[in-house]
């Protein structure tokens, strides 16, 4: 009995992160059957903590590489402009050339929800790769096994997916703040001088078609509150 306690103990100790983990997504399960989603979220974050840390030094040298930089400035950037000055036009019904900054304000939050979408289709293709290798492994021998299961690619993607989760503060703190982004963004490119109105050094304008212009009063709530759209025709 002694020696059962011993050896017990001993896979306890050899297996402790891994009966940890165990024991934490059953603290999980029972979180979410008590609809408890906040604290839920709390400890699959720290999980997520946990399994991304021994690849955190990779994810580093990865964001900080010359390939990766280029890559989100040619390519998510350039996207996240182009998505912002057609989002921006079709919704306010403001023609494309009278924003100048406004696209480039907005492209910020656009940029980190497609880089998190970018993560989520990485992590997918990862996590369809571990699954061909677990069907796979029944044609392989142990050894084989062993060597793909330890290599720097399996780890790398067996762990990659919990960065989705790490993001999600992230992602939900840019959908809180769009709003005012947009409000942002919109009087970057508003004027004092404009045939909208007279002018006025605590309000600003931006037209929107021939016929209307937004109006920004420029006091403490000029980001919170909703611009004032009026009746303007355009001076020819």
């Amino acid at each position: 009995m002694e020696r059962l306690v011993i050896i017990t103990l001993n896979w306890l100790y050899e297996k402790r992160h891994n009966v940890i983990t165990f024991f934490a997504y059953i603290i999980l399960a029972a979180l979410l059957l008590k609809q408890h989603v906040y604290s839920a979220f709390a400890l699959m974050f720290l999980i997520s903590l946990k399994e991304t840390y021994p690849i955190s030094k990779k994810l580093i040298k990865i964001a900080k590489s010359a390939f990766m930089i280029k890559f989100y400035n040619i390519f998510i950037w350039f996207l996240s402009y182009i998505i912002s000055l057609k989002v921006l036009s079709y919704s306010i019904g403001i023609s494309e050339d009278k924003l100048k900054y406004a696209p480039v304000i907005v492209a910020i939050p656009v940029s980190i929800i497609l880089t998190y979408m970018l993560i989520a289709l990485i992590s997918l293709f990862m996590l369809l790769s571990i699954h061909v290798f677990a069907q796979l492994s029944f044609f392989m021998t142990t050894k084989l096994k062993t060597k793909i299961t330890k290599s720097g690619y399996y780890v790398f993607a067996s762990r990659f997916y919990y960065l989705m989760v790490l993001l999600v503060p992230f992602l939900l703190a840019v959908a809180y703040i769009s709003p005012y982004f947009i409000r942002l963004a919109l009087l970057a490119d508003s004027t004092f001088i404009s045939d909208c109105g007279e002018k006025e050094k605590n309000r600003t304008y931006i037209r929107v078609d021939d016929k209307s212009c937004l109006v920004f009063n420029l006091n403490w709530s000029v980001i919170t509150e909703t611009p004032k759209k009026i009746i303007s025709d355009e001076k020819k």
